[in-house]
């Protein structure tokens, strides 16, 4: 009897040996034989004559991230009129902390992308951006983990009626920690509405705050040149305790929040970050 065990057993461990042979054998045939032909995946109808080269810049379980140099000068109007017509493109751009993704390198230096002429693909994971002007299309296939708060007020401004808005912003972990960096642009009208709400707010001043602070927003360095300015800077606690939350200090504060309005251009920048 217990040899009859010993021969199932055997025979069960050589099935399972087999079984992993099999599996690896095939991934090594799938990756050999493989064909990058993601760009299919975008409703273009793009074909492999459609494509000059591509470079591989990541490619692993968690993210693939290619660059496309594309023929489609005799393709150019029907491509364009596909994108036009397509829910899934689109002229809006992404949030620049999603923009900050996409790059090529040219001996051996990052190059950031042409931004004149682009449409915008984002669905099921993969975001795509197609640049017309210089038959370019760049691929990235994963789910980004950084998120961004959507603000209906920031510092007694109501900021839903925006013209434009700009989120640089990541934060992540247990307690939702990191940065959030929020340019909104305003029409005239609403700016006359912003500035009569900034003159009565306590929390925001007509007094420059110093360029140390100001130098946080990286991206706009405008704010720098402003001439007719509305100023708030505050030391923030995260904490369940109220009191320490009303009564900061450098010491128990976890961050800061900075808010620049510029009043000539109806312009809101606000910075927060907790660490």
């Amino acid at each position: 009897m217990k040899k009859v065990e010993i021969v199932k057993t055997i025979g069960l461990i050589a099935l399972i040996i087999i079984i992993i042979l099999l599996f690896t054998y095939i991934f090594i045939l799938k990756s050999f034989f493989k064909v990058d032909n993601d760009y299919q995946k975008l409703g273009l109808e793009l074909n492999t004559y459609n494509i000059d080269y591509y470079t591989v810049y990541e490619e692993g379980f968690f993210e693939i991230y290619r660059v496309y140099k594309l023929n489609i000068l005799r393709d150019k109007d029907k491509i364009r009129n596909k994108l036009e017509n397509n829910f899934s493109w689109s002229k809006d751009k992404f949030y620049e902390y999603v923009m900050l993704k996409f790059y090529e390198k040219i001996n051996n230096e990052t190059v950031e992308l042409d931004r004149e002429d682009l449409y915008y693909y984002h669905k099921n994971g993969i975001y795509a951006i197609l640049d017309m002007k210089n038959a370019k299309l760049y691929y990235l296939e994963n789910y980004l983990h950084s998120t961004h708060s959507d603000y209906s007020t920031i510092l007694d401004v109501k900021v839903k009626d925006y013209s434009e808005r700009e989120i640089y912003s990541v934060r992540g972990g247990l307690q939702y920690d990191g940065r959030d960096y929020y340019v909104y642009k305003f029409t005239e009208e609403k700016g006359k509405e912003i500035i009569e709400t900034l003159g009565q707010s306590s929390k925001w001043s007509k007094d420059r705050i110093d360029d140390d602070k100001l130098d946080d927003f990286e991206y706009n360095k405008e704010v720098l040149d402003i001439k007719n300015g509305y100023y708030h800077y505050e030391l923030v606690c995260r904490t369940s305790d109220e009191n320490k939350k009303k009564n900061v200090t450098k010491e128990n504060a976890t961050g800061y929040e900075i808010g620049v309005y510029d009043a000539d251009k109806n312009i809101l920048y606000y910075f927060w970050e907790s660490i």
